[in-house]
């Protein structure tokens, strides 16, 4: 009987193999598990455009062990393959974050931190390494090691052009205040190594703590980028619940103290992170405002269990029109925000049902 692994034979001769489960993935990629002779691995085929197999070969491949991630065991290029160490089957923190008990929800909040600043000290050094990891598997199209400046461009014009599609002024330096973010949180400051995408349901719980998983978005880029993600919350994840404010403070706090930056400059520290809230508040209502122009959608994965992009787009601009980092942004997140609430109403981001005692 066909298995579908004949490619996975090939990147691991001589091993006996066995399809244990099929794990989903996404649009991107096809994620199984399989026993190869006395362990489990987790293989990784890319069904769309290969940059993702490049981002996560070459970040999974420069990671030090200090970092708790699964570890490469094997990469293929026809078709993108990657294999990998099996982390398990445990719960994330998304499954934390939508159960009942708030206390271990925000234990897992602030593991989450810790393990994304292990990811920060242990990777600093490491740009060149990622760089030249991307360049060897790139090949002829070369894959940026940050896409954060596309973003940025692309949201500004985004979001500009649906302000005049809802009669709303775009204050003149609000594009150009969007795109100095990448410049301020740039690849030549605080930056590191990231998973691009570090959602609470991309990583595995397990005895030894923490595991993050999912690098296909991997890039370099300052650090204040993922703290953001405590505060937006969430900001390119299915699951964006509120949390409370003050276990956002204990999860900084605990990521400071992980990363060794806690008798720095903590008031410089979170200005950056603020600034890259408002970042994420543009470029997430850039991805989601079409859509949610149309009809009140959740994300696709999740869905049942996720607030709709309708939500998230006010509690974000909400955000963001209170942040004293960029002025003329905040004139432009209050503009929008008013317009959208008109067309919507007060579309109110509930807190994790954790969290949540309803």
């Amino acid at each position: 009987m066909e298995d579908g692994l004949a490619g996975v034979r090939a990147l691991l001769p001589g091993a006996r193999l066995e399809l244990l489960d099929l794990l989903g993935g996404s649009s991107r990629s096809r994620v199984r598990r399989i026993r190869a002779d006395r362990r489990t691995l987790i293989v990784k085929e890319f069904t769309g455009s290969d940059e993702g197999w490049v981002r996560e070969s070459a970040a999974l491949s420069v990671l030090p062990s200090e970092v708790r991630v699964p570890r490469l065991v094997a990469v293929g290029a026809v078709p993108p393959t990657v294999v990998m160490s099996d982390a398990g089957p445990g719960a994330s923190v998304a499954d934390a974050l939508l159960g009942r008990d708030p206390d271990a929800a925000a234990d897992a909040v602030v593991a989450w931190a810790e393990a994304i600043a292990v990811l920060h000290r242990a990777t600093a050094g490491s740009r060149c390494a990622f760089r030249d990891a991307l360049g060897t598997r790139a090949g002829g199209s070369p894959v940026a090691e940050s896409t954060l400046s596309i973003d940025l461009e692309n949201a500004a014009a985004i979001v500009a052009r649906h302000a005049a599609e809802l009669g709303v002024g775009v204050p003149a330096h609000a594009p150009e205040e969007l795109r100095a973010l990448g410049t301020r949180l740039g690849a030549d400051g605080g930056a590191a190594l990231t998973p691009g995408d570090a959602c609470p349901d991309n990583n595995v719980r397990t005895e030894d703590g923490l595991v993050l998983i999912d690098f296909e978005g991997a890039e370099w880029r300052h650090v204040a980028w993922d703290v953001a993600y405590l505060i937006v919350p969430w900001p390119s994840c299915w699951c964006a619940w509120r949390i409370p404010s003050a276990v956002a403070e204990r999860a900084m706090d605990a990521y400071r103290a992980e990363r060794g930056v806690s008798d720095g400059d903590p008031a410089g520290f979170r200005r950056d992170v603020d600034a890259a809230v408002v970042g994420w508040a543009f470029v997430s209502t850039s991805w989601f405002l079409p859509r949610a122009l149309l009809d009140d959608t959740k994300p696709g994965r999740g869905a049942k269990q996720a607030p709709t992009h309708r939500a998230m787009i006010l509690h974000r601009l909400d955000q963001a029109r209170r942040s004293a980092e960029a002025p003329a942004l905040a004139e432009l997140a209050a503009r929008l925000h008013h317009a959208l609430t008109a067309r919507w109403g007060d579309g109110t981001l509930r807190y994790a049902p954790a969290f949540d005692p309803r």
